[in-house]
């Protein structure tokens, strides 16, 4: 009898084995790529951080201050100087003086002791004045003005007189009648010097009146 023919049945594509093997492929490759790589390097932060030098600059210790200078020699003192001095030669001692014989007093010897001598007068008081001198060698100056017009006058000034002798205050007292001579007689009187005057031997200020007499027959 005759046995039907059997045929085998064609394989269909399975998708899922076909995965499976990529899977297991890819993951075996993966595998073997990590072997063969070789250790991974620093990172480059390390390389920098190893690679860095640092170098630090010292400063040198500052030197030693200067000694200070010797202090200075005292001034040296002139050596002593040695006077000789020569001691008189000792006086002798003075003789004792001869005994006093006195003789009884008789009526002739006692004799009444002299009057005291009169005290002196008091000081008189003078009245300040004007030194003569003065007028002669410092004379009041003639106005020009007055010689061109013919002025003439006396002129009477009173001057207060100071303890020293110097006019502390020049006023007129009489007037010549025109004021070049007035002026001119004051400043002839502010140039002298006066006697002052005196009370119990005691200079004191005091007025004296001072003429000046203007006259062209003078000249």
């Amino acid at each position: 009898m005759a046995l039907p023919s059997y045929e085998e049945p064609k394989d269909k594509f399975n998708w899922r084995r076909t995965l499976g093997l990529a899977a297991t492929f890819a993951l075996h490759a993966f595998a073997f790529l990590m072997l063969i790589s070789p250790v991974a390097p620093p990172s480059l932060a390390d390389k920098t951080k190893d690679n860095t030098v640092r170098v630090e600059f010292i400063e040198p210790p500052p030197p030693p201050p200067p000694p200070p200078p010797p202090p200075p020699e005292p001034p040296k003192k002139p050596p002593p100087v040695i006077k000789q001095v020569i001691k008189p030669p000792p006086t002798p001692p003075p003789p004792p003086p001869a005994p006093v014989i006195e003789a009884p007093p008789t009526p002739m010897s006692i004799a009444t002791p002299p009057a005291p001598p009169a005290p002196p007068p008091p000081p008189q008081d003078i009245a300040p004045s004007e030194n003569v001198s003065y007028r002669k060698f410092r004379p009041p100056k003639y106005p020009p003005q007055a010689i061109r017009e013919h002025h003439t006058g006396k002129v009477i000034l009173r001057v207060l007189i100071a303890v020293d002798g110097t006019p502390k205050e020049v006023t007129v007292e009489k007037s010549s009648g025109y004021r070049e001579l007035d002026q001119a007689a004051i400043a002839a009187a502010k140039t002298w010097t006066f006697n002052p005057g005196k009370r119990n031997g005691q200079n004191y200020e005091g007025y004296a009146l001072v003429p000046f007499d203007f006259n062209l027959n003078e000249l």
